[in-house]
């Protein structure tokens, strides 16, 4: 391994006392100092970094990388080379494959294939329910134990509020975080699209906010009855923003995400039929859009994900309805992030901290911040303007609504524990 100096980068380090431009120095994977003499490294590569943002390596808390089970739609391998491609370091692998993630043999298989293709860093979230079927509770010591950061049942439901409890009780025993996506299905009722005028229009089956609201709403009354650590995933909702508001200033341990697609679109995107805008949660209202933005400047909404899932051609093509959802989403992760700067929907600061520091406290683990002794991963970022076609997807996955869109800013080099793990082609 090379050791590394990254020269004259504009550090923005929201979780860490060192910003503004100066000289990283990297050896044997870590930080081993600010502005320090170069004698301490051997034959190091140096990095031009002069006119860019030097920021931790990006933590992502929802990706799918469909392996094991689903490699005819996309592979640890290739999706891990997307992650880097976006400046990510650190994913969180979803459990929702084939076989579903609920044993620890599961968990120490998923763990051995990232260590052998050596790019980025994983932790996993392990099912909540056995066989992520919402009934009876996956053994949480035992994938604890075996390395799962916390536990979820993703978009399956839990249909008994008691099962639910029981998970938060035991969660709290053993000082796990739940991952709750929310949407009671009830009143979901299998619909595609958000319950409104387009809907109506359209005449596709809506999913009222309500579906979402009415499960928050149960999921934070029951983390406050069991003292739980609750992070509520994909909020999407006015409804739900105002309900973990409530939640915060009471000091429920309540955290949230929105992933970043969420953050350009309303329910009109679905208009021309389009699958790629099909997503779960839908796009809301402009009122919803609206509110995600507020929430975002704030700690309401805590973190920002790619919430990243390829799918095949065949998947988006059928009526819209019948497709999948989902957007292959990570490798435009930063460049979103770098555009709602632009847009002064929030500042830079914040922007990084939502994918940096942030997520990092909802994990517990030491990472997402720049700091003498800790793992060097970085991400360095270039202003540059550059076309997003399909040519550049290096997901297995080409399902993405923002395709022939202009970005101004783009990774130059991800490194990750101190490896140069991407450069810009």
């Amino acid at each position: 391994m090379n050791d590394l100096i990254i020269k004259s980068g504009n550090i923005v380090n929201p979780g860490g006392e060192i910003s503004g431009v100066h000289d990283i120095y990297v050896k044997s994977g870590n930080i081993i100092g600010i502005d320090e003499d170069t004698k301490k490294l051997n034959s190091p590569i140096i990095i031009d970094a002069e006119d860019c943002i030097v920021c931790p390596g990006l933590i992502d808390l929802s990706v799918r990388f469909r392996e094991p089970g689903l490699e005819k739609e996309a592979t640890i391998l290739s999706e891990s080379k997307a992650a880097v491609s976006s400046g990510v370091t650190t994913v969180c692998y979803m459990p929702d494959t084939q076989p579903v993630i609920d044993t620890p043999a599961q968990i120490k298989l998923v763990e051995e294939i990232f260590k052998d293709t050596n790019l980025c860093k994983v932790k996993v979230l392990a099912s909540l329910t056995k066989g992520l079927e919402g009934s009876s509770l996956s053994p949480m010591a035992e994938l604890k134990q075996a390395g799962a950061i916390a536990l979820t049942n993703c978009l399956n439901p839990i249909k008994d509020p008691l099962v639910l409890r029981r998970a938060m009780e035991y969660a709290t025993g053993q000082d796990i975080t739940i991952f709750y996506q929310p949407q009671n299905n009830y009143l979901a009722n299998n619909g595609c699209v958000h319950e409104g005028k387009i809907s109506g229009k359209l005449g596709l089956p809506g999913i009222p906010s309500a579906a979402e609201s009415v499960a928050v709403a149960e999921a934070i009354l029951l983390s406050k009855l069991t003292n739980s650590r609750l992070h509520l995933c994909r909020v999407s909702c006015l409804e739900s923003l105002m309900l973990i508001q409530n939640a915060q200033s009471e000091g429920l341990p309540v955290t949230s995400d929105v992933a970043i697609h969420q953050l350009f679109f309303d329910e009109s995107s679905i208009d021309n039929f389009n699958s790629d805008f099909h997503v779960m949660p839908p796009f809301r209202s402009n009122e919803d859009l609206v509110a995600l933005h507020q929430a975002v400047k704030k700690e309401t909404i805590t973190a920002i994900c790619s919430d990243h899932q390829p799918h095949n051609e065949d998947a988006k093509q059928a009526p819209f309805s019948d497709t999948q959802p989902g957007i292959s989403s990570i490798e435009l992760l930063l460049p979103l992030l770098m555009e709602l700067v632009e847009l002064k929907i929030i500042d830079m600061s914040v922007a990084i901290a939502k994918v940096t520091s942030n997520p990092s406290e909802i994990l517990g683990i030491d990472a997402g911040v720049i700091a003498k002794g800790l793992p060097a991963d970085l991400c360095i970022i270039k202003k540059e303007a550059w076309l997003f076609d399909e040519a550049k997807i290096l997901s297995s996955g080409k399902n993405n609504p923002f395709l022939g869109r202009k970005f101004n800013y783009l990774v130059d080099k991800t490194i990750c524990d101190g490896k140069i793990v991407y450069e810009k082609r």
